[in-house]
Formats: C-alpha cells, structure tokens, sequence
C-alpha cells in the first residue's frame, strides 16, 4: 500500500511490513533503500528538491512519526502504525542482520567509533568498517565499503546528507541492505536518551527530544510542525469541499 501526500509517500504501514522486506532485501543482489517520513523529512521534502529527489527514489519508506499516522488517519482513512528503527534494532533488525557484514556510516568520530564497539561487544554484529560523517571523496568511499564486502549500510549523517548520499552513490555499491537512521548512533551510545513509552505512543515523542535539545530543536519543529499542519487542513479542507459537491 502506498499512502502519498503532495512531494511524500509512505510504503510500509507496519512494523510487520518493514521487518519482512529487511528479509528479502537481504536475500537479494540489489541493494534496496530504507528511508522514514515524518514531519520534519516532509517539510524538507518541500523545500529541498534533491532531497525531494533522494526520498522518492527510496524502496521504501516508514511512517517515523506520529503526524503521519494521524494524515493517514484522518486525510484517507487508513490505519497505519508508527515505525522506528531505534526502538526496534535491539530487539528486532540486530537479530535480522546478525548474519551480515555491516558498514557504519555518520556522527562524530567518538560517537561512531563507540557505536561499533557496542554493536560487536553487545550484539555481536559483524561490523567490517565505520566512518565518521565529515569525509569529501564520496567515490573513495563507496570503493572502501565495496572493498570490506558489506552486505548492509547503516547510514546516520543527519537528514538530507544521508538520503542525497546514499541516492548519488548506491549504484556502484555492492550492498544488500540500506538504512538512514538519523540519531540512531548518538542514541545507542546514550548520547541522547529514547522518550519514554507515554512519549513515544501518544504522538509527543518530539516534544520530549525538544526538551532534552530547546536550542536545536526548536526551528527545525516549529517550522516543520507548523507547516506540516497547515498542509494537512488544507487538504482536508480541499477534500471536504469535493465530497460535499459531489
């Protein structure tokens, strides 16, 4: 099922979804691509048109955040469920991959070099390279994860870098499996901390990482919230006027 609205769209609708086309990406010879949505990469999505580019090309994109849940809700009448990959790696995708040779991409130095320890220490992944965010030849890059045989790419550079990297340079990878995982890195080495439960299931996961981060935080979702909203009644209101004139 493909859920669009205006420059965006959302092709996985469950956690079920996602984890079964991990499965068969991993089981295949072309790389496939997992991106998210949610009202920040939407707005961008608008504002950007490589990024627009970039997201639209992905295989595969889950609902991130709770604004789309509720646009699918309330624009087609669709009940989808919120996605995430931080909160499901430790118990779901680490079990998936277990059995791959994983390339970790993006953050800081510290940041990356502690995400590897944690991976191979505590899930006994097989990481067979890392490296920081802050590289310039993109095509020395693609030949060093070609060269250590990574089946799987996990990509946390920070939306849109990520998604206009992996897009420029996906075709001459060798890779399986793709992730933009925006924070993932900094959460898995407690750099930041999750939401908790009441946070994340009633849609105000953002308010709680707005918290933690006021100074960072708090153009990018005011912009990207405010304008996600007004696009939303829009077209609800487009979509009201149409039925009642049928």
């Amino acid at each position: 099922m493909v859920i669009k609205f205006r420059n965006s769209f959302v092709n996985i609708t469950n956690e079920n979804e996602y984890l079964i086309n991990i499965i068969a990406s991993l089981n295949n010879n072309q790389a496939k691509t997992f991106f998210y949505l949610n009202s920040y990469s939407f707005y961008l999505s608008e504002k950007n048109t490589e990024f627009r580019e970039a997201i639209n090309k992905a295989d595969f994109i889950i609902a991130d955040g709770y604004s789309i849940v509720l646009l699918a809700k309330l624009l087609y009448k669709i009940e989808i469920k919120k996605v995430v990959f931080t909160y499901i790696f430790a118990t779901k995708i680490s079990t998936l991959i277990k059995n791959n040779k994983i390339f970790l991409l993006g953050g800081e130095q510290k940041i990356i070099e502690k995400t590897a320890e944690i991976l191979i220490n505590k899930y006994n992944l097989q990481i067979v390279g890392f490296l920081n965010g802050f590289f310039n030849d993109g095509e020395e890059l693609i030949k060093k994860i070609n060269s250590s045989k990574a089946e799987v790419l996990i990509c946390g550079m920070g939306m849109p870098k990520s998604e206009i990297w992996i897009q420029n340079y996906l075709s001459n990878s060798k890779l399986k499996c793709v992730f933009s995982v925006g924070g993932f890195f900094n959460f898995l080495v407690n750099d930041k901390k999750k939401a908790p439960k009441f946070f994340y299931n009633s849609g105000f996961e953002w308010l709680f990482r707005l918290i933690q981060e006021p100074k960072r935080l708090f153009k990018r979702y005011f912009l990207a919230n405010t304008y996600f909203v007004f696009q939303l009644l829009k077209a609800l209101f487009t979509h009201k006027e149409k039925k009642s004139s049928l």
